[in-house]
């Protein structure tokens, strides 16, 4: 898959990217709201497996599966960070995520990689709207929400199970229509 924004190429995982996105994965922000990127490379070669795995669905447009893309400026071709979608498993619904280099936070990155893979996802498929899970502690990701035209739709206090990757123990749950 290859998308191209204005400043950006959304592309498939490749293995030149696992140095950098083992140093990403282990930021502050990203293991205080997505642990379980870092939790998972713990195991030696689990990074790179999964890299290798994400290559055999390179031609897939099913946006159920889980895929992660890889997020890189135009003009370096270096990995900065991650956008993907999936089917979220306790929720029943197609749910986006992302993360960025916190050398490049701050510049609408996150922003127009969610945008862009969300187009990309309403093109290939009939799906009606798509899903962001955010922790509510999580006030920078709400805002690349909102830039990227997701509507709060409520929060969430799960009754009986804590979220996975959750710090607090409630969520916004946003939503975006075709």
């Amino acid at each position: 898959m290859l998308i191209e924004t204005e400043r950006l190429i959304i592309r498939d995982f490749q293995l030149k990217d696992k140095e950098n996105l083992m140093k990403i994965i282990w930021q502050k922000n990203v293991i205080r709201f997505m642990r379980d990127w870092s939790e998972n490379s713990i195991v030696e070669g689990r990074l790179l497996g999964y890299i290798k795995w994400l290559q055999t669905q390179k031609e897939s447009k099913n946006i159920y599966e889980n895929k992660r893309y890889a997020v890189v400026p135009k003009e370096t071709d270096e990995l900065i960070g991650m956008v993907g979608m999936g089917l979220e498993d306790t929720l029943n619904e197609v749910e986006m995520a992302y993360f960025i280099d916190e050398d490049h936070v701050g510049n609408g990155y996150a922003t127009e990689a969610l945008k862009a893979l969300y187009e990309w996802c309403i093109s290939v498929s009939d799906i009606s709207y798509m899903i962001l899970t955010i922790d509510c502690e999580n006030t920078a990701s709400c805002k690349v929400a909102e830039k990227a035209q997701f509507k709060l739709f409520e929060k969430r206090i799960p009754i009986g199970h804590k979220q996975p990757n959750m710090e607090s123990d409630s969520y916004f749950y946003y939503r975006r229509y075709r």
